[in-house]
């Protein structure tokens, strides 16, 4: 028959110490001498029992949780606690860090008088560097979300829940919470819902596509929108990446304007040479039989005022690329040069030309239309490109010319203007490209002529120079 267990035995308590499976230590509770310690305590520490029975209780507690460690005594010691559990740093026998889970009691006699600490710890040093490297990544990827130049809108089941600070300044809100709980449709342009709306943006990867947003102060904004299915705070969500290319849009068009400006420029030319002449060869015969015939002069008076119309039209359609009055407003020359630039670069790109900026910095403002300005540097960076068949680099230095005015340089290394045409660059019509219609450098110089600025070219068989002098306000 099998002898009874006595639960109060002292035994019991000594093989339980011992074959624990977390460290154990017996602490005298007036000096924090360590008075017995188990194998697990041991192989936590990398000690022997002998030795860390010879250290006391600060000597394997990190210094730097000296100050918790007093808090323990005085909660234990005061009767205000019976035990206390908390992490808390221990040095190994080798200099580094362990973290531990630890659980401290104080053993008192039949009098209440503090006899000993029995305390019990567990090696959690694996997790915490879990948890601190999964920290840092959620601290990285916050940095990265929150210093994106994209606005970035974390959503579930279509509410906002996250924005960035690029996103409140892309939409025009003031504080983050300003969104959250708002639907996404709330800064979505009303025609564009049902389109998005057919989207699953909850389990698909969407986009980029482009949609129109509305700011909060009403003004309507083209953005590139990309969605991704992602997990926030535990939860399904989606991760939104909204770009404003309301500006790289406005620089499109001014290309598409440009090129309808060449093709009005090549019509025009093709009327005039087709039409004036043959109507000058009319109008003359006209005159002369409206000398002979003196009848029905109400009929000559008709086609003569038909023939003024016609000549009319074909100077309106001359003048058809002439630049309108537009609104002027404070704008930064380097933002809208570098916005060109960005525009161009896949075509530089492609037919091995490097730009090379040059910009003198805090540039002040000048009073210009940016879509006109960006049409002229549009204009002759093409230029410039164009003449560079084999590559090369094209410079643009920026910078104040005086007291009054900006100076920008466009030097390229293309194949350069013969001498003897240098001066007819500019005329209507006239050009040195094969397929030109000689109106581009005439609107460019038209719309510098309108801002007050001065244009000057300089050509050689190594390149050419393009210097443009603009006011300042």
């Amino acid at each position: 028959m099998l002898e009874k267990i006595k639960l109060d035995h002292p035994q019991l308590f000594i093989q339980a110490f011992e074959n624990s499976a977390i460290g154990m230590a017996l602490i005298t509770s007036n000096g924090g001498d360590l008075l017995k310690v188990n194998q697990a305590l041991c192989q936590i520490l990398s000690y022997e029992k002998s030795e860390l029975l010879t250290l006391n209780i600060k000597d394997i507690i990190h210094p730097e949780d000296s100050a918790l460690d007093l808090h323990i005594i005085q909660t234990l010691q005061s009767g205000e606690q019976h035990s206390f559990l908390t992490e808390r740093r221990y040095i190994h026998k080798n200099g580094h860090t362990i973290w531990a889970l630890m659980s401290v009691s104080l053993v008192r006699d039949q009098q209440g008088n503090p006899l000993y600490y029995i305390s019990q710890i567990q090696d959690i040093t694996n997790r915490k560097l879990a948890e601190e490297k999964l920290r840092e990544g959620e601290e990285r990827y916050h940095r990265i979300v929150e210093e994106s130049p994209d606005g970035v809108i974390i959503m579930k089941e279509e509410r906002c829940l996250f924005i960035n600070q690029t996103g409140l300044e892309l939409l025009g809100l003031k504080q983050k919470r300003d969104i959250v709980g708002r639907p996404i449709y709330d800064f979505v342009h009303p025609d564009d819902h049902e389109r998005l709306k057919q989207r699953n943006m909850q389990n698909e990867l969407i986009g980029p596509i482009e949609k129109r947003f509305i700011r909060m102060d009403g003004k309507v904004i083209d953005v590139e929108l990309k969605t991704i299915p992602t997990i926030y705070q535990d939860q399904q969500a989606v991760h939104a990446i909204i770009r404003d290319v309301s500006n790289q849009k406005q620089t499109k068009d001014l290309i598409i304007n440009s090129e309808k400006l060449k093709i009005a420029g090549q019509l025009a030319a093709g009327i005039a040479h087709e039409v004036r002449n043959p109507l000058t060869a009319i109008k003359g015969f006209f005159q002369m039989m409206e000398k002979d015939l003196k009848e029905n002069q109400m009929y000559f008076d008709v086609i003569t005022s038909e023939i003024n119309r016609i000549e009319t039209i074909l100077n309106e359609l001359l003048v058809l690329a002439r630049p309108q009055e537009v609104k002027y407003d404070l704008k930064n020359i380097d933002t809208i040069v570098n916005h060109v630039i960005t525009l161009l670069k896949t075509q530089t790109n492609l037919n091995s030309i490097e730009i090379v900026k040059n910009i003198e910095p805090n540039l002040p403002p000048i009073k210009c239309n940016e879509n006109q300005l960006k049409q002229v540097f549009i204009n002759f960076l093409q230029n410039a490109v164009e003449s560079m068949s084999t590559g090369g680099r094209i410079s643009i230095y920026i910078r104040n010319q005086d007291s009054d005015s900006i100076c920008i340089q466009i030097i390229d290394q293309g194949s350069g203007i013969p001498a003897h045409l240098l001066n007819r660059i500019g005329e209507p019509f006239f050009t040195t490209k094969e397929h030109g219609t000689g109106l581009g450098i005439m609107i460019c110089k038209n719309i510098i002529e309108e801002h007050r600025g001065k244009l000057s070219i300089e050509s050689s068989p190594e390149g050419t120079q393009i210097e443009i002098s603009l006011p300042i306000v």
